[in-house]
C-alpha cells in the first residue's frame, strides 16, 4: 500500500443501522467501530477518503434525501473528503469515480461498507476490471441474512469470490497497519 491508495466507504447509510424500515445490517455496532479504525489510519496516512452514497427512488431503503439516506455520523465526511452520489451497484456504473481515482492518481482502492453481495462486491469487481489494485476490508462489510444463508456465510462467501477474482482481502487490523507503514514511505 502507497500513496496512491485510496479508501472507498460504500453505502455506510443511516437506513442500514437504523432498523427502522430494515433490520440493522449484520453486527452494525462492530461494522461502524471497524471502519472508524480504518478512516483513522487512511487519514494518519494521509491517503484520499472517498464515501460512496447510495441513491434509491422514493420508495426503496436508500431513498435520495431523507434522513435515511444520509451517510451514517459515526463516520461523517469531512470538508477535504469525497462524496460520490450513486445509482447504481457498482460504484463506478454512471459516476464520475473513475475519473476521481485518476485525478488522485490513485492505483489502489481500499473496499468497505454496505452491502457485501452486491455494492461492495461489484465495486469491488469493476475497480479490478478497470486495472486498479484492489483491497478488501475482510471484516469491513457487512449485509443481511436472507431466506438462503446468514449473514456471516455471505459474508465470507464474497470475500472468497472477491480473493479468487484477484483482490487482496485483508482484516482491518492488517489494513490499518498498511496505511500505517505507508506513511512512513
Amino acid at each position: 500500500m502507497n500513496k496512491s491508495t485510496a479508501l472507498l466507504i460504500i453505502d455506510v447509510q443511516l437506513c442500514a443501522f437504523a432498523g427502522t424500515q430494515f433490520p440493522a445490517c449484520h453486527s452494525a455496532d462492530i461494522l461502524l467501530n471497524s471502519i472508524t479504525n480504518l478512516i483513522a489510519a487512511a487519514r494518519e496516512a494521509e491517503l484520499p477518503v472517498i464515501y460512496v452514497q447510495h441513491c434509491g427512488t422514493k420508495d426503496q431503503l436508500y431513498a435520495e434525501g431523507t434522513e435515511q439516506w444520509i451517510i451514517h455520523p459515526r463516520i461523517s465526511p469531512l470538508p477535504v473528503d469525497t462524496v460520490v452520489q450513486k445509482r447504481q451497484s457498482s460504484a463506478f456504473d454512471g459516476t464520475e469515480l473513475e475519473s476521481i481515482l485518476n485525478e488522485m492518481h490513485v492505483d489502489t482502492v481500499i473496499t468497505c461498507g454496505l452491502q457485501s453481495e452486491f455494492c461492495v462486491s461489484n465495486t469491488s469487481i469493476a475497480a479490478l476490471d478497470l486495472g486498479f489494485n484492489v483491497y478488501v476490508a475482510q471484516d469491513g462489510h457487512s449485509t443481511w441474512s436472507n431466506d438462503d444463508d446468514e449473514a456471516a456465510t455471505i459474508i465470507q462467501r464474497q470475500n472468497n469470490l472477491l480473493a479468487e477474482r484477484g483482490a487482496e482481502v485483508e482484516t482491518i487490523t492488517r489494513l490499518v497497519e498498511l496505511a500505517c507503514a505507508s506513511k512512513k514511505v
